[in-house]
């Protein structure tokens, strides 16, 4: 598996645990199953976006300037 898609697949559960039980467990609010089944699709498509987007930037392309 490549190393963005798996960045990516972490992000995302990452993100969907901590808004849907981490946040709800320090506002003392109800922790709904049916809100996390949702989400956890929709963030693993942004964590698989994020990765994809966050490592495939490869500094060494970049152009230099021409006063170097």
């Amino acid at each position: 598996m490549k190393s963005w898609v798996k960045f990516g697949l972490f992000w995302g559960v990452f993100m969907a645990l901590f808004i849907n039980v981490v946040f709800p467990l320090f506002d003392g609010t109800e922790i709904i199953p049916m809100k996390l089944l949702v989400s956890i699709p929709v963030w693993l498509v942004f964590g698989l976006i994020f990765g994809y987007v966050s490592r495939k930037k490869d500094p060494k392309n970049k152009v230099r300037d021409s006063n170097e």
